[in-house]
């Protein structure tokens, strides 16, 4: 079953993106990251949403565990206020 995790934040977009670059070099090959996303809310400038996605659960505990994940997530959470939500996708709809 795919996999989805969310994560708000606030800050600036740009450095989100930076963040997200520097993850990808770091974690190169290892990564089990199927795609991300990061958005802006429109409504709240300043709040940052990053869709991560996975294959799996399996994918993201697996993925949970590299040095590079760990190392991001101890820098995300020094710098920011950050909120994770863990999804399974039970349906999904491509237009």
């Amino acid at each position: 079953m795919k996999f989805v995790q969310i994560m708000e934040s606030t800050g600036s977009i740009e450095e989100a993106v930076a963040g997200v670059n520097d993850y990808f070099k770091n974690a190169a090959s290892e990564t089990k990251v199927k795609k991300i996303s990061v958005c802006e809310d429109r409504d709240k400038p300043g709040v940052v949403i990053q869709i991560v996605e996975f294959a799996s659960w399996d994918d993201a505990s697996t993925n949970n565990d590299l040095e590079a994940t760990n190392d991001a997530a101890e820098k995300v959470q020094a710098e920011t206020n950050i909120t994770f939500r863990n999804l399974d996708v039970h349906a999904e709809w491509d237009l």
